[in-house]
């Protein structure tokens, strides 16, 4: 679930300094924070607008459906509902702010949820900081990156690269180069140069 964690010394001074605009928000996401610990998809429409107008009640029902989430998730939590009807009818309900978003902040640093505001930074799941599954980030697999078994990059298996099996490159089975059978280079049974078998020689 997410939960976004405040400064609650922070809060309370731009409240005052905003002459309570601040503290309108802070209501808001209040709400929103303390009723989604039990339902995520609750609005907490209702429990705003107590807060806003009657924030002894609208504070007395965030806590209990606060408390009543962390019960159904295994958090452990103390059901704070009555100090928080206590305190907004004596009208001390800065102190039930403090006290909701200091139970709030509590769940985001014992991991039971956490801060939408910091996500971003875990590089860990992130599709584009993860390079062991991204493609252009492989060379071992990626196709223009993998010399074995690239043609043009394997001079062991390539058509052009192999001299072995290529007839321009093979001079022992080459016609032109191979000079003991070729009649041209053979001085010795060349018909010009055959004396023994000369025609001036066969009286003999």
């Amino acid at each position: 679930m997410k939960i976004e964690k405040r400064d609650i010394v922070k809060c309370v001074i731009l409240s005052i300094v905003t002459c309570g605009i601040y503290g309108i928000i802070w209501i808001i996401k209040l709400a929103k924070d303390a009723v989604s610990v039990k339902d995520e998809n609750d609005s907490a429409t209702v429990e705003t607008i107590l807060m806003l107008f009657f924030p002894f009640i609208g504070f007395y029902l965030c806590e209990k459906k606060f408390s009543e989430g962390c019960a159904q998730k295994g958090i452990p939590h103390n059901d704070n509902s009555i100090l928080y009807l206590v305190l907004g009818l004596v009208g001390l309900g800065i102190v039930d702010y403090c006290l909701m978003q200091s139970d709030l902040n509590k769940l985001v640093d014992a991991g039971y949820a956490f801060d939408p505001t910091t996500a971003p930074q875990n590089p860990q799941y992130g599709p584009a900081q993860n390079p062991p599954y991204g493609a252009p980030q492989n060379p071992q697999y990626g196709p223009a990156q993998n010399p074995p078994y690239g043609a043009a990059q394997n001079p062991q298996n390539g058509p052009v690269q192999n001299p072995p099996y290529g007839a321009p490159q093979n001079p022992p089975y080459g016609a032109p180069q191979n000079p003991p059978y070729g009649a041209p280079q053979n001085p010795q049974y060349g018909p010009g140069q055959n004396p023994p078998y000369n025609n001036n020689n066969q009286q003999n």
